[in-house]
């Protein structure tokens, strides 16, 4: 199969003068996009945030100097797009193609405003075209394929029986191809196996409304029949069971995970495309997400999919967030102060604000305010001794990370770099309210910074 991932990240830099509260018009150019797994088995580290590719995308934003009260505009504003995960898993046919590239967006001519550029989007691991082997059962010899020729590279070995596809192995099977067998899932299909009598399947509905809440963690919905999307996605696997213990231990292993979302996705037991038997039996996956990003109720918005005459629907889905969640210390970073839901709206002392659009991690503001900082130490702008009282203009000391959310949906890593120390009580900025009400800050930190340090550490996390 085709897996492709297409990032695009949108960053927004400060006009001159330094930004003054919160401007949305640039944030609202960029298209909120569904992201979340695959709609059946694909390989999950191919869908996966990379942090590693994203902190290098962030430091890359810094790209002149930048002091309090002239972080300057850039000229050359390119098209902004919105940072999606994009699955090609099954033909286009079968999944709305990827949203077309936002306008360019003009500048403001407000000098209290945020102005957006564009970064290049972040390397991402690389890809491969085939999808898990199987080995889920026949296919009836009845069910062939329909107007299709099989245009892979194959190669032979004296010791196997059928040529063999490149890049595969010998008795490899092709999920993409029509007719092929799919990943089996590990759960018992309805005995009236179609989509009412999936979704009124009550032994679905017991283990989700049976389910203990984790500890450490706080239940948002239960037995939903939708899966979490948003900008927050990080990565899901399948599972043996319906089994909430084993993906709030696949969240607490991974330094960005705020949330969960456990689910049962009917799936088909063959590939219905370009196959004369398209409406094939189901099989069931256990499905686990993770996220940064807060789960509820109105993240549940993916309700399946069709694959030809097969419907992909999904139940039993439980929704769980972090009780509590303090993000990890960056590389030369230290002091993490919690600001709540509040932004710190300190124009003078202010030199450049971005917003990462992907899951909460304020690892991407660190790497921006130390390549900012590196900038301005190689133009001579930066003052050691001076900076240490908080009186250096060209210096970041402290940078706030906060997370966004646009109608109730995890957005993006908003950064904001200060020459001067603040403390959680002077974040005063709400931007829930006003004229920016479909806006919202989920979580916010503060770090102090090393002004002497620089982004080295590409593909750091507390883990490693």
């Amino acid at each position: 199969m085709r897996y492709s991932i297409i990032l695009g990240a949108a960053a927004l830099v400060a006009a001159s003068p330094a930004p003054q509260a919160f401007d949305p018009n640039g944030l609202d150019a960029v298209a909120t996009l569904t992201q979340g797994p695959p709609v059946g088995v694909g390989p999950a580290q191919e869908t996966a945030y990379q942090p590693g590719a994203a902190q290098s995308q962030a430091a890359a934003a810094a790209t002149a100097t930048a002091i309090a009260q002239s972080a300057k505009r850039s000229i050359n504003e390119k098209s902004l797009k919105a940072r999606t995960f994009w699955w090609s898993w099954h033909s286009l046919k079968q999944i709305s193609p990827a949203p077309a590239p936002v306008p360019s967006v003009t500048s403001t001519t407000s000098t209290s405003t945020v102005v957006p550029t564009t970064t290049s989007a972040p390397v991402v691991a690389a890809q491969t075209t085939k999808a898990p082997s199987t080995t889920d059962g026949v296919v009836p010899s009845s069910c062939t394929p329909v107007s299709w020729t099989n245009t892979y590279a194959f190669t032979s070995d004296s010791a196997c029986p059928t040529a063999i596809e490149v890049g595969t192995y010998c008795g490899f099977i092709n999920p993409d191809d029509p007719c092929a067998p799919q990943p089996a899932g590990k759960g018992v299909p309805p005995t009236d196996d179609t989509v009412n009598g999936f979704l009124n399947n009550d032994a679905y509905k017991q283990l989700a409304v049976g389910a203990q809440t984790p500890s450490g963690y706080m239940q948002s919905f239960v037995n939903l029949q939708g899966a979490t999307t948003g900008n927050g996605y990080l990565s899901y696997k399948t599972l043996d069971s319906y089994d909430v213990a084993t993906c709030s231990k696949f969240c607490d292993d991974s330094d960005t995970c705020t949330g969960f979302n456990i689910y049962i996705e009917r799936d088909p037991k063959w590939n219905p495309h370009q196959c004369s038997c398209d409406n094939p039996p189901s099989t069931i996956n256990y499905k686990c997400s993770i996220w940064g990003q807060k789960l509820t109720k109105d993240t549940a918005t993916n309700t399946g999919s069709g694959r030809d005459s097969f419907q992909v629907v999904i139940t039993g889905s439980n929704g769980y967030n972090k009780a509590t969640y303090t993000p990890p210390t960056p590389p030369s970073c230290s002091r993490p102060q919690n600001c709540g839901k509040k932004l710190l709206n300190q124009a003078p002392y202010c030199m450049g604000q971005k917003t990462f659009p992907g899951p909460f991690d304020p690892s991407l503001c660190a790497a921006y305010a130390q390549a900012q900082n590196a900038i301005n130490r190689k133009f001579g702008i930066i003052g050691a001794f001076l900076s240490l009282f908080g009186m250096n203009k060209g210096a970041c000391i402290q940078f706030q990370a906060a997370y966004l959310e646009k109608a109730g949906l995890g957005f993006g890593t908003h950064c904001r770099l200060f020459t001067k120390k603040f403390t959680p009580d002077q974040a005063t900025l709400d931007i829930s309210v006003g004229g920016t009400s479909q806006w919202g800050c989920q979580q916010a930190f503060t770090w102090d910074v090393d002004v002497n340090a620089s982004f080295t550490w590409g593909g750091w996390s507390r883990k490693n």
